[in-house]
């Protein structure tokens, strides 16, 4: 009988150096799928003299990457997105600052509002992918370290929980049968759709800001947001002059601009967005300039943001200087008239208020 998916479980560790692999120690959240590809990229050789067939195949760079799907929990993985989580100092990743003293504390993250870290510095991790069977003939545990996050989305849609999904690049690959390390799971529901509420504003927005409901985007029926870290991996002649690197691995991976973007797709009920796709509030034909708006995603499982409270629990999605870059209005006889919009989006924050005092542990 061939092992069953039921029993694979995928978990993180956040890595102190670059590639040096760590025993994994958070859960991502509630996994949905995952992909990872491995590839030796054979060099297929002919020659001179010889037959038609290849007279060598030799193993050239081996690369490491992959993809996963989960539905939002907790969110220490998204410091893993965006780079750092700096809310307590002006130092780059200096983490949390109490938000709420009570019976309890609660903390406010603020990912996105530092200067990003320097390429050596941009969080990596280990991530755990095992299928423990139970059986070390059947186990399988790989562990891939030195990984980064190149591109996630994290979306909603009526009728499910918000997901993420994530695409990763990887340094090197380690397989072993033990049994898979044991992890704390999460124990709170993952954010559902009907948590959710969407803002376009012609104001800024922080974690403290009551936005106005007239701001509010009506009849959204799902979003999305995308972070792309544009990762460039290197490797070299003579393999490497570090010696806890593997010789064929990548030597580098350098987060170069970030970009961000992002859609929303709601029933058409009057042309208010539509007037600001073409330029401003009042437009009445593209205008020459786009007036810039502030996009705001919230997801509330507790609490009420602008008003601080112990039992708080939540995330706001900030993204700022939008304009709004393509605009689709359908038509069908037996259909709702849909609209989506194209959102370009000049930078964001991520703000999250939970119990969690380190989001690197």
């Amino acid at each position: 009988m061939g092992n069953t998916g039921y029993k694979q479980k995928l978990y993180f560790g956040d890595e102190t150096t670059y590639g040096t692999e760590v025993i994994v120690d958070q859960p991502i959240g509630l996994v949905q799928s995952v992909t990872p590809t491995e590839k030796n990229n054979l060099l297929k050789i002919r020659t001179l003299g010889g037959s038609r067939d290849y007279s060598n195949i030799v193993p050239g760079k081996f690369e490491v990457s992959g993809s996963f799907e989960y539905y939002l929990q907790g969110a220490a993985f998204l410091r893993m997105v965006i780079g750092e989580d700096t809310a307590s100092t002006a130092t780059i990743d200096s983490g949390p600052k109490t938000y709420y003293t009570g019976t309890t504390l609660s903390y406010l993250h603020i990912m996105g509002s530092a200067a990003s870290p320097n390429a050596d510095d941009f969080p990596s991790f280990t991530l755990e992918f095992a299928d423990d069977e139970g059986d070390e003939t059947k186990n399988i545990i790989r562990t891939y370290s030195g990984c980064r996050v190149n591109n996630t989305t994290i979306s909603g849609t009526v009728d499910a929980p918000v997901k993420i999904a994530v695409d990763w690049i990887g340094q090197k690959v380690s397989v072993s049968s033990a049994s898979a390390t044991s992890v704390s799971e999460a124990t709170v529901d993952p954010y559902v759709f009907y948590q959710g509420q969407v803002y376009v504003s012609a104001d800024t927005a922080d974690s403290t800001t009551v936005i106005d409901d007239g701001d509010r985007v009506c009849l959204l029926s799902g979003f999305d947001f995308t972070i792309n870290n544009n990762l460039e991996a290197s490797w070299y002649i003579s393999g490497t002059c570090d010696s806890t690197q593997n010789i064929r691995a990548l030597k580098n991976l350098i987060p170069k601009g970030r970009d961000y973007s992002a859609s929303l797709q709601l029933d058409f009920s009057n042309k208010a967005m539509y007037q600001k796709f073409l330029g401003s509030t009042s437009a009445t034909s593209p205008e020459s300039t786009l007036t810039s708006y502030t996009a705001v995603i919230d997801l509330i499982r507790s609490g009420n943001i602008g008003t601080p409270a112990m039992t708080d629990d939540w995330m706001r999605i900030v993204m700022g200087n939008v304009k709004f870059d393509t605009n689709d209005i359908s038509g069908a006889p037996e259909d709702i008239v849909s609209q989506k919009l194209g959102v370009f989006v000049e930078s964001a924050k991520i703000y999250v208020v939970d119990a969690d005092t380190d989001y690197t542990a």
